[in-house]
């Protein structure tokens, strides 16, 4: 991170404007020219070559006579034909003549803008022959391309109807095949952006497949990466085959579910209905997002927006607003001190009994000024998936833990093992959800393990996991919960593609009615407008450039678009199991650095056992500046159903070229700005600065307690970050005394 390489932000754009003017492209520039202007194309039939009446070429050495001898005999010649057959000869070309110019001429009318080949409304154009979605969102660009369907629709497409079998006879957008599959197209405009709906319903005999051209700008999103540490900003160099996105227990796309990407040229895609999608993206470098529903037994239809705004920012603001994106209104009644102290992760203790992690919230809140706050209580205190019970033992040690006035986070698994004493009475009481094709208890396999799925559609569970949760509660002051992943039940009911995400929404107003909003989620499917708090995983992975190195793993793509789906309050975790739960003490060191800056931080308790020396920096230095950062920023006006993300992009200030694939550094709000260090032993890093409003600088403080203020616009080459500097800026209202190297 230290040193430039190929892949700079230049260089890329370089790549990307080569990609936007290769020779590709030019299909989609003339297709539009092609649809726009129907008049082009009437001179072809001139260019047909008619043979002269005198039978004589039509070329220029035709009319210069080289001899007597050859105007002799071409003269004999003629007078030889008798006139009658001249007369059909005359007739008959001049008939062929008309025949292929009418037909040139149908051709070209039918193909360019017959009102059943191709249909056009001055947003879209539709082309029925080619089953293409031209999108005609700017007249300085190239239209945006959609191929509908896949290959087998077109040999269904021929037994297209017309309006008289679509639900609304009124929309000249309906197509209905033979078999009943209903494709609607429809445009619609509010809050400030323009959005192309395409809607596929009733499903039967073959499963759509529509593809769109990556070939406008830069995208963001989550594309069903299987190691979400690995998700790129943008996931423009990312090459994804089909494979399916399924809500529920699969951390394929970095725990958030929600169908939604955004392009760097103000345009949106979102997936409207609550369906499980394959996506393939970039396969084999052909340039197409394709998506398609998983099968026709969960997915009956399907249906989409493309929307385009101003700008990117506007654009994502816009589709923001139409379609949920945003925090819930209910965050006004949450309760948010906790997040000033540290949340004691203890999942990673490699402990026999409770004695170390007591031994360690002693010193640590007498010695090192830090409070107990919010402690998890380890999944292993736990007998089974659904016990809902704490053994006696664990039971006294955790009543230690209360004495020290420390509130606890007890994980609830929305799950059943077979192994728990809740599972045959369950099964008898019909408490588990339900496989609706065998009318059986359904059941899964869950963390390895067996596992039958609460059925919270069941007043009756709900009732009894109140009940068992409040106990818990009274018996261990409990104060948040923790939802763990919830599985898949999509593909359990014909119908219902969105149980999975009603079943997330059930668990979550359950643990509201127990706590003060809001609970942490492991894993969440389209619930921002229910309080919740998102955990951001980081993790120590080798170097990719030097295995002997060790790094934080790049969340920051992963922090960015979870931001971006209107999730604000999201919390900083370490994960430790990739290297046998040992921690670098400067990868430790790291973390709490980029940790600082986002809403809450979960330390794992095992890397400071490990490493006490660093307690002193973490309570004086990390939580110190984290409090004063939270109590400065209004964060109350980020929660309540804001459509300005907490969490920004580079771009988000400064949308140019150099700052669409900065996948490194991020702001908090538009005033503070983070560029973290991700390797042990990296001292070096480049930082850009972007541009902001006239008179505005980026001040940087640092540790001596010496300030400088930097020009924004351009880039620090190398700039310098101690093991024990934290890399951010803060944007001041100053003349600038330093200036930066572009």
């Amino acid at each position: 991170m230290g040193s430039r390489n190929e892949n700079t932000p230049e260089s890329l754009c370089e790549h990307e404007n080569d990609k936007l003017l290769a020779s590709g492209n030019d299909d989609n520039l003339n297709k539009t020219k092609y649809v726009s202007t129907p008049v082009e194309g009437a001179q072809l039939p001139l260019k047909t070559t008619s043979p002269s009446v005198e039978g004589r070429s039509n070329t220029l050495s035709s009319h210069s006579r080289s001899s007597k001898s050859t105007d002799a005999k071409t003269e004999d010649h003629n007078m030889k034909i008798p006139n009658w057959r001249k007369k059909i000869l005359k007739f008959s070309v001049t008939l062929m003549f008309f025949v292929m110019a009418i037909g040139v001429i149908v051709i070209w009318t039918l193909h360019e803008g017959g009102g059943e080949i191709m249909k056009e409304d001055g947003l879209f154009t539709f082309d029925t022959d080619e089953l293409e979605l031209f999108l005609n969102l700017r007249e300085e660009e190239n239209a945006i391309k959609l191929n509908l369907g896949g290959v087998e629709l077109k040999t269904l497409v021929k037994d297209t109807s017309v309006n008289d079998k679509c639900e609304n006879p009124s929309n000249k957008y309906c197509y209905v095949l033979a078999d009943g599959t209903a494709l609607n197209l429809r445009s619609s405009q509010m809050y400030g952006v323009q959005c192309y709906h395409v809607s596929w319903k009733n499903l039967t005999s073959f499963l759509p497949e529509d593809c769109l051209e990556l070939n406008h700008g830069f995208w963001y999103g989550f594309v069903n990466n299987k190691n979400p540490s690995r998700n790129t900003w943008p996931i423009q160099n990312m090459q994804i085959s089909k494979r399916a996105i399924l809500t529920g227990h699969n951390k394929g796309i970095g725990d958030i579910y929600d169908y939604y990407w955004l392009s760097s040229t103000g345009t949106t895609f979102y997936i409207i209905n609550d369906v499980s999608v394959q996506v393939s993206f970039n396969h084999s470098n052909n340039n197409l997002f394709c998506l398609s529903p998983v099968s026709k037994e969960t997915s009956s239809s399907l249906e989409y927006a493309l929307c385009q705004g101003s700008s990117m920012k506007e654009a994502h603001i816009g589709t923001s607003k139409k379609f949920g994106l945003q925090p819930a209104v209910s965050f006004n009644n949450t309760d948010l001190e906790w997040i000033m102290d540290f949340i004691w992760d203890t999942q990673s203790l490699v402990i026999e009994d409770t004695k170390e992690l007591i031994d360690f919230i002693v010193n640590a809140t007498t010695s090192y000024n830090l409070s107990c706050s919010l402690i998890e209580i380890p999944l292993k205190f736990v007998s089974h998936f659904g016990d809902f019970k704490i053994s006696s033992d664990i039971a006294k040690s955790l009543e230690e833990l209360k004495n020290l006035k420390c509130s606890m986070l007890f994980n609830v698994f929305p799950v059943s093992s077979f192994e728990s004493l809740n599972f045959v009475p369950g099964i008898r009481s019909k408490m588990f959800i339900e496989n609706s094709f065998s009318d059986a208890t359904y059941l899964q396999n869950y963390r390895d393990t067996q596992c039958a799925i609460w059925d919270l559609w069941n007043r009756n569970v709900q009732r009894f996991l109140l009940k068992e949760l409040s106990k818990l509660m009274v018996s261990f002051s409990i104060q948040k919960f923790n939802l763990l992943t919830v599985p898949s039940v999509d593909r359990l009911e014909n119908n219902r593609p969105s149980r999975t995400k009603e079943l997330y929404t059930h668990w979550l107003n359950l643990l509201g009615n127990l706590t003060a909003w809001p609970n942490f989620q492991e894993a969440t499917y389209r619930t921002q407008n229910i309080p919740s708090v998102i955990e951001i995983s980081f993790k120590e992975v080798p170097s990719e450039k030097n295995a002997s190195q060790i790094c934080l793993s790049n969340s920051i793509p992963n922090l960015l678009t979870v931001s971006l789906y209107g999730y604000p309050l999201l919390v900083s975790t370490l994960d430790l199991s990739t290297m046998n739960d040992n921690v670098d003490p400067e990868i430790l060191l790291r973390w709490l650095q980029v940790s600082t800056f986002i809403p809450a931080m979960k330390p794992p308790v095992a890397a400071f056992i490990q490493n006490k020396n660093i307690l002193s920096y973490a309570s004086n230095e990390i939580l110190g500046l984290h409090k004063s950062i939270y109590r400065e920023i209004d964060l109350q006006k980020y929660l309540v159903n804001s459509d300005q993300p907490l969490i920004r992009p580079i771009w988000w200030i400064t949308p140019d070229p150099k700052t669409f694939t900065i996948a490194d550094q991020f702001l908090v709000g538009d005033d503070i700005l983070v560029a973290p260090v991700f390797c042990s032993g990296q001292r070096f890093r480049d930082i850009y600065l972007p541009e902001t409003a006239v008179k505005s600088v980026w001040q940087h403080h640092f540790r001596n307690g010496t300030i400088r203020n930097f020009a924004a616009g351009g880039w620090l080459r190398k700039f310098h970050v101690a093991a024990f500097e934290i890399p951010y800026f803060l944007r001041k209202d100053v003349h600038p005394i330093a200036s930066s190297d572009d």
